[in-house]
């Protein structure tokens, strides 16, 4: 006991070992504790920070019953995270979720040298089964962007951007106008790549630049956010989860979209406004296999050297990524 009080800094009453800074990780800080400071240090992406929130606040309910509350990081165990996991009791794949956040956390803690092995590592995955994706059609893609139009016109300007785009609205949201060259047809989203953020250079396809100089001649400020309050340019970003909670608003729950042959049928929306971008992607994939000149694939390149792999042939083809670009500024989509 003499050695936890006067070396360990053990304080019996709280039952931690104090130290200078109580933010410090060390492997006497309480479990929870530590994995809420090391999640502060680990730049996440805004979806993950999102999760790794639900799941820390998940975990500090289920500690208790557990009697796990004065657990330290540094005495954490894998059948601790087991038992920690199934308490939890969620869906097979919110569970593989959880469980490769807090791999991601212990990694870090692990480099902190606040546990000597990833605790998390030898949980295993659950087994999930593949939700079955709603695609739209083209008619019910036209119909909805009609209706759109009519009604919520920002609204269809921010899908009509987003469905020429094939990005995701987490990049989207991010544009700020002084990245936008509409003359080259090109825009600039900062990313997040693994664990760093990296510039990535978007192409703006000929259909979509009308919807594009439409919202930029409504900017007043080159620092905007094309995409801000309202789905106008302003300096305040929006979050990704608005444009879900606005789809399911405006769209799903609608009752107010007609068949345009039939105005007494209803047409209910049970698509996620993700299925755009899905619709674009097939639409694309299928321009490219249509045997267009235009559409020509670069991997020509990979059999004409006889490599194995892609990979090599892209360390002798410098410019593709820039071929590549210039052919989807040219391609005509509907």
């Amino acid at each position: 006991m003499e050695l936890k009080l006067d070396v360990q800094k053990f304080n019996p009453i709280t039952k931690e070992h104090m130290h200078e800074n109580q933010s410090n990780l060390n492997p006497y800080m309480n479990f929870i504790k530590a994995l809420w400071v090391v999640r502060d240090k680990i730049p996440f992406s805004e979806a993950y920070l999102g999760l790794s929130r639900q799941l820390l606040n998940k975990i500090e309910k289920v500690l208790p019953e557990l009697a796990y509350s004065y657990l330290k990081i540094g005495e954490t165990k894998t059948w601790h995270i087991k038992n920690i996991l199934e308490a939890i009791n969620t869906t097979n794949s919110v569970f593989n979720k959880y469980r490769s956040c807090l791999s991601t956390m212990f990694k870090e803690l692990l480099e902190y040298g606040c546990v000597e092995f990833n605790p998390v590592s030898p949980v295993s995955k659950k087994m999930e089964v593949p939700k079955i994706r709603q695609l739209l059609s083209d008619k019910k893609k036209s119909i909805v962007l009609q209706y759109l139009h009519d009604n919520y016109p920002e609204f269809y300007r921010y899908a009509s951007i987003f469905f020429f785009s094939g990005a995701r609205s987490s990049e989207l949201l991010r544009v700020q106008a002084k990245y936008v060259d509409i003359q080259n047809q090109e825009y600039k989203v900062l990313i997040k790549k693994r664990r760093t953020y990296v510039w990535d250079t978007k192409i703006i396809i000929p259909a979509a630049i009308p919807y594009w100089n439409q919202i930029l001649l409504e900017s007043k400020n080159e620092e905007d956010y094309i995409f801000s309050k309202g789905l106008r340019p302003g300096l305040i970003p929006i979050k990704a989860y608005q444009i879900t909670k606005r789809w399911k608003r405006n769209v799903k729950d609608s009752n107010e979209i007609k068949d345009p042959t039939d105005n007494r049928k209803i047409i209910k929306v049970i698509e996620d406004f993700y299925s755009f971008k899905h619709l674009f992607l097939d639409k694309l994939d299928e321009l490219q296999n249509s045997g267009e000149p235009s559409t020509v694939p670069i991997n020509f390149a990979q059999g004409m050297a006889n490599h194995l792999s892609p990979e090599t042939t892209n360390k002798y083809t410098i410019g593709k990524n820039d071929r590549k670009k210039e052919v989807l500024k040219k391609i005509s989509i509907k």
